[in-house]
Parts: structure tokens; C-alpha cells; sequence
């Protein structure tokens, strides 16, 4: 019998949307990663930058950044271009020099994907963390926010399934900050299953402690 080689090229075809149609979310995966890694043991191993770096340079077709991810080819060029900066930015800094900077990085990607990360965000029916930060502010509320994005990250690596999460650079995209008038970054707000604001932490040095005991409580379907 002879194969099907329409079929088969099909299978290819839609294996490659597949691919495409997952980079964001991997490039994200893999980025928090990096962060964690630098937070927490001071390192970035060549491996899981290079990782990072082959995704973002396969880059996404433009009908699906348009379509899928309602982004556009010149906001995903400008992330590359920051990618290949910081690599050459990373040389020789100490490991929280390269925090700064690759946190910045990060930042970049969500405002890149934040139209598509916006209704995925909000369509989930778990509790959600909703998190603001900021690329410009002063020294001391950067800083904040680079340890207060790391307690947000490290919280999601623990509860991967538990909640629904999105990082917001609230300096570019405000529209959120707005509506839920939380004008300071860092903020960090928890939604139930239906979108209904239960809480809002603002600039608080205690955010993470904070965090971990209302959800705790909401666990526990106490008031909160």
C-alpha cells in the first residue's frame, strides 16, 4: 500500500502550528526558570539561557502573533532585540546585576503577550494573582518589585495548578491598575473563580506574608 503522503504532510504541517502556537507560553516557562535559578542559587547556566535564546530567535509566524496573540511582529522583534542585549549586558555582572536586568527582560515579554494573556487570565475559573509591576519607577520600588515578583514566581512554581497568574508591566499597560485603582506598583490583587476583586495588597513590604495567609484563609472558604 502506498502511504498517504497528503496525511502525512498534514500531520507535519499541524505539528509545526502546534510548535508555533506553544512558544509564548513555553518562552514565559523557560524564563521563570532563569529567574528562579538567579533568585535563589545566583546562577544561569549557558543550557537554559541558550534554551531561552533558540526560542525567541525561532521567533512566531505573523499571522499568529496577530491572530493568536494579538501582538505584532515589530513588539516581537523589539523582545529579541532586548534578548540578544542582555546577553551581551550579562558579561561579567554579579548575579543579581544579571537579575535586574533579565527581571527587565521579563517584563518585556508580558507586555508583549499581555492582550493574549489578559482574557486567558480572566477566563480561568480558578483563584487568581494578578501582579503589578513596573520597568520605571525609583530605585527602592524597583527593588520591591524584582524580590516581590520573585516571591509571585516562586509561589506559582509551587502551585502550578492551584491558581491562575499574570505579571503586569503596569508602566506600559495600566488599563488594569486603572479599573482596580491599585496606582502603586507593587501590587498584588486575588480574584475568585468569577472575577469578583476579593483583595488588594499595595506596596507593602509584607506582600508576600500577606499573600500566602489569604489564600490560606480562602482555602478554607474564610472571609477574608
Amino acid at each position: 500500500m502506498k502511504p498517504n503522503y497528503f496525511f502525512v504532510v498534514l500531520l507535519v504541517l499541524l505539528s509545526n502550528l502546534s510548535t508555533f502556537s506553544q512558544n509564548a507560553d513555553e518562552m514565559e516557562r523557560k524564563a521563570e526558570a532563569i529567574i528562579l535559578n538567579l533568585a535563589h542559587h545566583g546562577i544561569l547556566t549557558r543550557e537554559d539561557f541558550d534554551e531561552l535564546k533558540s526560542l525567541v530567535l525561532m521567533g512566531i509566524r505573523k499571522e499568529v502573533l496577530e491572530e493568536e496573540y494579538h501582538s505584532t511582529v515589530s513588539s516581537f522583534d523589539s523582545l529579541k532585540t532586548h534578548l540578544l542585549e542582555f546577553e551581551s549586558e550579562k558579561i561579567g555582572v554579579s548575579p543579581d546585576s544579571a537579575l535586574t536586568l533579565f527581571t527587565g527582560w521579563y517584563l518585556h515579554l508580558q507586555r508583549t503577550f499581555y492582550n493574549y494573556n489578559k482574557p486567558e487570565f480572566f477566563n480561568s475559573t480558578k483563584t487568581k494573582i494578578l501582579f503589578f509591576s513596573t520597568t520605571v519607577s525609583c530605585y527602592c520600588t524597583m527593588e520591591m518589585c524584582k524580590r516581590q515578583l520573585i516571591d509571585i514566581l516562586t509561589l506559582k512554581n509551587q502551585n502550578i495548578e492551584k491558581y491562575s497568574y499574570m505579571i503586569v508591566d503596569s508602566y506600559w499597560d495600566y488599563e488594569l491598575q486603572l479599573k482596580y485603582e491599585a496606582f502603586f506598583a507593587p501590587s498584588v490583587l486575588i480574584f475568585d473563580g468569577m472575577n469578583e476583586l476579593l483583595t488588594l495588597i499595595e506596596y507593602d513590604e509584607n506582600m508576600s506574608k500577606r499573600l500566602s495567609d489569604l489564600l490560606i484563609k480562602i482555602e478554607r472558604g474564610e472571609k477574608i
